[in-house]
């Protein structure tokens, strides 16, 4: 009978593991990105705020 192991070979678990790492930094990026997206459209936001109630005001 033969006994086998039910782990994966070491090359298998460092693969995953590379790949598990690879894939999390991909998120990190990918967070960050769109975290760069997000300030940018909240300063528009701002920035067109502003510009109507200085419209706003200059009429009074």
């Amino acid at each position: 009978m033969n006994e086998t192991s039910g782990f994966p070979d070491r090359s298998q678990v460092q693969q995953t593991l590379s790949r598990a790492h690879r894939s999390c930094q991909e998120m990190e990026l990918a967070g960050l990105e769109l975290q760069e997206v997000i300030e940018r459209l909240e300063s528009n936001i701002r920035q067109q705020r502003l510009k109507r109630l200085k419209q706003v005001s200059s009429v009074e």
